[in-house]
């Protein structure tokens, strides 16, 4: 008879997992991906090295899992599904995705910095923007009616490289922005670059701030009833 999990074991195993996967990417936030070991992840995690090594073959494995762990943690990073957004026009919703999105890389800059700026091994940087360009290319897909005698390709492809340039930099260190500066000017960017009226642009910026503030009296919210 094939061994079968229980419930209650699979919960465990995926518990036990994330607390690894958890202790990974702070110690490499605070020393670095070169620095960090699997011993190490052992010894934050509370965990034997022996059980590090059955979920993860090695470091690069480890650390990939780790990567789109924060990469989903920062795309499903919003509160869309708690707010009324019926009197909103795409424009400006759009805009609020691409400005959660881009705050919330930055919450993990140290991060972010670790694995794009120090690691050796180039297959890191690879899956994180892989990983972005394939949700942003679904995006893109849903609005397409926006980009009306438009190359839409093209228009993805300028788009996406000119984000991950912007962000490269601030996270080098090399333009000194907040993550807030950064968001709105993308967020404004883009809505310019379709060739949108002045008039349009200038709303739907407007209410990128109305909806930005919505977002931070939930949030607001959220910790007080977590710290009740």
């Amino acid at each position: 008879m094939a061994y079968r999990r229980t419930a209650y074991m699979q919960e465990r195993v995926s518990r036990r997992k994330q607390q690894m996967i958890k202790a990974a990417e702070e110690l490499i936030s605070e020393h670095g991906y070169k620095s960090m070991t699997m011993q190490d992840v052992a010894k934050r995690a509370k965990t034997s090295i022996g059980n590090v090594y059955f979920y993860f073959s090695n470091k690069d494995e480890m650390v990939m899992e780790v990567i789109d762990h924060l990469c989903q943690e920062i795309w499903d990073n919003d509160h869309f599904d708690k707010m009324d957004l019926s009197s909103y026009p795409h424009y400006a919703i759009e805009a609020l995705d691409d400005f959660l999105k881009i705050t919330a890389i930055f919450q993990k800059k140290h991060f972010a910095k670790a694995i794009l700026g120090g690691a050796t091994y180039p297959g890191f940087r690879d899956r994180i923007l892989a990983y972005f360009e394939g949700k942003a290319g679904v995006r893109y897909a849903k609005y397409s009616d926006f980009y009306e005698g438009v190359d839409r390709d093209l228009a993805f492809a300028c788009h996406f490289g000119s984000v991950i340039n912007v962000m490269m930099k601030v996270l080098k260190d090399e333009l000194d922005r907040t993550p807030e500066e950064v968001g709105k000017f993308l967020a404004r960017w883009k809505l310019q670059a379709r060739g949108l009226q002045a008039e349009i642009v200038d709303k739907a910026m407007a209410d990128l701030d109305t909806l930005i503030r919505e977002v931070a009296k939930l949030k607001e919210t959220e910790s007080a009833s977590d710290d009740a």
